[in-house]
């Protein structure tokens, strides 16, 4: 079973936790593989059991009373869910669905909570992971109440990107979210995201390929986001 820095990217919440507390949290949950599109919680349920991803990804979505999709977060390896109902006995807030066929490590509220307590590695972890979500849709509340859809799209894709070494000023988003993916994050419609995707592309600031996207002027680009 991975326990070692390596096996999870730098500043994940197991990385977060340190050798010793990885060794804990290992000891005590059980793992398991779940097929892509598979339902792992679902909101309103009273299980309370506490999540680890090993490798694949997830997704943390609700829904409104219109059936309408709003996407929370993707989870990557390293990263946990379940850790509310662990911690307040509440029934689970939100859907996780693995969107990668992905390994699940999984542990019981009860165990969750003798680590968390009397490890102060994963007691650290395990709160920059919670204020780490705060501030996350904090960002998000503001972006929706202050920025339009394309200033929404931009954020995102700058967030998503990452600089090219061998391109100075530029960066790439890879893999780049379906639109429909992208509206979902953002609040907004698949149709808008095209239409701007279309717009910031003739503006010289997009060239896509594929499933990959390069920011070709990452500074002209931030621009938009104060002046669009």
């Amino acid at each position: 079973m991975p326990t070692e820095a390596s096996d999870f990217p730098e500043g994940s919440t197991l990385d977060r936790c340190g050798v010793t507390g990885r060794a804990a949290l290992a000891a005590a949950w059980t793992e398991a593989s779940y097929s892509a599109g598979t339902m792992v919680v679902s909101a309103d349920d009273t299980d309370d059991d506490v999540f680890f991803i090993l490798s694949g990804r997830a997704r943390a979505a609700t829904y409104t009373n219109q059936g309408k999709e709003v996407m929370l977060s993707d989870l990557a390896p390293g990263e946990s869910f379940g850790i509310f109902a662990a911690i307040d006995g509440r029934p689970r807030s939100t859907n996780v669905v693995a969107i990668d066929d992905s390994r699940l490590a999984r542990m019981t509220a009860q165990r969750f909570n003798e680590v968390l307590y009397s490890n102060r590695d994963v007691t650290r972890a395990f709160l920059q992971y919670l204020i780490d979500r705060i501030r996350h849709l904090s960002e998000r509340v503001t972006d929706v109440t202050t920025l339009n859809a394309e200033q929404r799209l931009i954020v995102e894709l700058l967030r998503l990107s990452t600089p090219d070494p061998a391109r100075p000023g530029t960066a790439v988003v890879d893999p780049l979210p379906t639109q429909q993916e992208l509206a979902t994050i953002i609040f907004s419609q698949r149709e808008s995201v095209g239409r701007d995707m279309s717009k910031l592309k003739d503006l010289g600031l997009l060239d896509r390929k594929g499933r990959s996207l390069r920011i070709l002027d990452v500074a002209r680009l931030r621009e938009r986001v104060g002046g669009a």
